[in-house]
């Protein structure tokens, strides 16, 4: 009778066991959308390990980005969480709820000074004006998914392309013209905003991948030069970081920009070359602050008209 017994203890034992090498991975029906799950195996045939990868698209300044992030990870319960940052952003994960509204002429002086780059500057600043509006401050999601991170003991992955490197590649990759432009956009959007109640309306349909995606490929037939280093460039980087962790987890949660998934998934299988999309561009020679402030106010003057003719095409 107690050999009886010891062997029904040590079937058990085993089938605990089991369970706890091999949960139960959750439905991807049940998980927040959109979401690409995707696998990578390491090791030689013998000592194969896989490594399952959540990775969720998030509108990046949205509250059901948030809640999703949340959820994904509550139901995973991952051994590593991946977000879409890197070191010279993480103090984002500290900053209040809400964040501080600047002025722009506080901006421009920072601009003229040199203290920051026009468009590092333009662009914090019209992302200052999106979250106040909408009560929510932006990459949200990021400080979600790294608090229920530390909630079960997972560890946090900063997964994206070091800012300067990415602000470097691309304002070398722009034109002076397309510069001005570029500029000049950021601050009619900034200037002229939708209200909260459509922001919010519009940034949720952004969220799905394919929308996002027309979205930046409309962008890409004004400005081409900055889907290279803003776009494709991360998606590979993103995929070569988390094709570095597969042999550290077996289940890992990744939290990045819906407009990233389709470039993560085209380029998952691929040997990326790290070296070369890290490469920071030879610095150009200085250009007159006069020459480019002349292009710039003409730049603001076709933006205006050429928005009003957009306006006038959709009524």
């Amino acid at each position: 009778m107690d050999e009886e017994v010891a062997a029904v203890m040590a079937d058990h034992a085993k089938q605990v066991a089991l369970e706890t090498v091999e949960p139960e991975q959750p439905s991807i029906d049940s998980l927040p959308q959109p979401l690409a799950v995707l696998r990578r195996s390491t090791g030689d045939i013998e000592n194969n390990t896989e490594c399952v990868f959540y990775i969720l698209g998030t509108a990046h300044v949205s509250r059901k980005s948030c809640d999703d992030a949340a959820t994904l990870i509550n139901l995973v319960k991952p051994e590593l969480v991946l977000v879409e940052l890197c070191n010279e952003r993480q103090a984002i994960l500290t900053l209040e709820k809400r964040t501080e509204q600047i002025p722009l002429s506080a901006i421009l002086t920072e601009i003229r000074t040199g203290r920051t780059s026009a468009f590092q500057g333009i662009y914090s600043w019209l992302l200052a004006r999106v979250g106040n509006d909408l009560d929510i401050s932006p990459g949200e999601e990021f400080r979600v998914a790294v608090k229920e991170a530390q909630k079960i003991g997972a560890c946090v992955v900063l997964g994206d392309r070091p800012l300067s490197i990415t602000l470097s590649r691309l304002w070398s990759a722009l034109s002076l013209w397309e510069k001005c432009r570029l500029l000049g956009t950021l601050l009619w959007t900034g200037v002229n905003m939708l209200d909260s109640e459509e922001m919010r309306s519009e940034i949720e349909k952004l969220k799905d991948s394919d929308v996002l995606t027309e979205a930046i490929k409309e962008v890409g037939k004004d400005f081409p030069s900055l889907l290279g280093p803003l776009i494709t460039e991360r998606d590979q980087y993103m995929t070569y970081i988390m094709q570095e962790l597969a042999g550290k987890a077996t289940q890992v949660v990744a939290v990045v920009g819906a407009g990233h998934l389709e470039g993560i998934k085209k380029h998952w299988d691929s040997e990326i070359d790290i070296e070369s999309i890290c490469r920071i561009p030879p610095k150009k020679r200085r250009i007159q602050k006069g020459v480019l402030l002349l292009g710039f106010a003409a730049t603001g003057m076709a933006v205006v008209f050429g928005v009003s003719r957009w306006r006038q095409r959709r009524s």
